[in-house]
């Protein structure tokens, strides 16, 4: 079976090494019970200023993107409405949803809004369909006097990166390292101050000490090459594929893709399972249309070609073009 749900790929045995030695250092140095410093531990946040471009004076550590939209939600200055893209990851209007009104729109309705609201938005590569909003719509946005969050956690599938200005940004570890990283950080803009309710979620100190110990420029590029680099070869594979086999462009990047679908989602869902290859329902990712979610974070080249070419004999059934 070919799981193009989205696993997570294992570390190599030396990374687990190193970071059980980082661990052990923490939990050997005095004071690691104490509640973490304000914003996060010192040294982690030195180190995101260095590996990541996260001012510290501006940085708080979280423990992920859902961790700190429950937060957010909570903020007493935000406005009242709150647009979350569409598509997106279902948790995040749920989570928003839970203390004020949400609003779903598309990438292209944005520009329409007049009255100030929060706009939460995820790029580059956003989670399903691995499109990335253009730089100009994010100032567009935030000139026309709205609070806008990027979700910039597939930042890592990027060559170079680079976080508009006057906006909040969220990332986290969990599409380079793993979802059970838990560790994330947010940056505000600098006219904003980050409020209790930001840093109420921190890692526990003993944690965040580990990561500012392994997480050094060697860490980070070999989580590259190991996680992100064999994902972004298994998606361009299984678009090449699909390109000779089909005629089908398909762009965006990061690990997944979206594909309308003909039939209603369970049955094509269910078809490719009988076939071999395991999908995601779009209506996971709140698509407005029948679709399928692929990633790749898990697969290989050669299973990403042969997915292609299973789809591929069943497009004209299932998929539309």
């Amino acid at each position: 079976m070919i799981d193009l749900t989205g696993p997570i790929r294992p570390w190599p045995e030396r990374l687990v090494v190193r970071f059980a030695a980082a661990h052990e250092r923490a939990l050997c140095a005095t004071s690691w019970w104490r509640t973490p410093a304000p914003r996060g531990e010192p040294a982690l946040l030195d180190q995101l200023a260095e590996l990541a471009g996260a001012p510290p004076e501006r940085t708080a550590v979280v423990s992920g993107v859902r961790q700190f939209a429950s937060a957010w939600a909570g903020r007493p200055t935000v406005p009242t409405v709150t647009v979350v893209e569409t598509p997106t990851f279902a948790d995040i209007p749920e989570i928003i949803g839970a203390r004020g009104r949400v609003v779903c729109a598309a990438w292209e309705a944005l520009p329409a809004r007049s009255e100030p609201v929060t706009i939460w938005l995820t790029s580059p590569f956003r989670n399903p369909d691995g499109r990335s909003l253009d730089a100009g719509v994010i100032r567009a946005l935030v000139a026309g006097g709205h609070t806008v969050v990027v979700n910039e956690v597939y930042r890592w599938y990027a060559d170079e990166h680079a976080a508009s200005d006057g906006v909040w940004t969220v990332t986290s570890l969990a599409k380079i390292a793993g979802g059970g990283v838990r560790l994330g950080w947010v940056t505000a803009p600098e006219d904003a101050a980050l409020g209790w309710e930001s840093t109420a979620g921190a890692p526990p100190t003993a944690w965040q000490r580990a990561w500012a110990d392994f997480l050094t420029p060697a860490t980070l590029r070999t989580l590259r090459q190991e996680c992100v680099e064999p994902t972004l070869d298994a998606r361009r594979a299984f678009t090449g594929r699909m390109h000779d086999l089909t005629g089908w462009t398909i762009t965006g990047g990061g690990p997944s893709l979206l594909l309308e679908t003909t039939r209603p989602e369970p049955e094509t869902v269910d078809a490719l399972a009988r076939h071999g290859v395991m999908v995601s329902p779009g209506r996971a990712f709140r698509s407005d249309v029948a679709s399928i979610r692929l990633s790749f974070s898990g697969a290989t080249v050669a299973e990403a070609e042969k997915a292609a070419e299973i789809l591929a004999g069943l497009h004209e059934e299932f998929l539309s073009t």
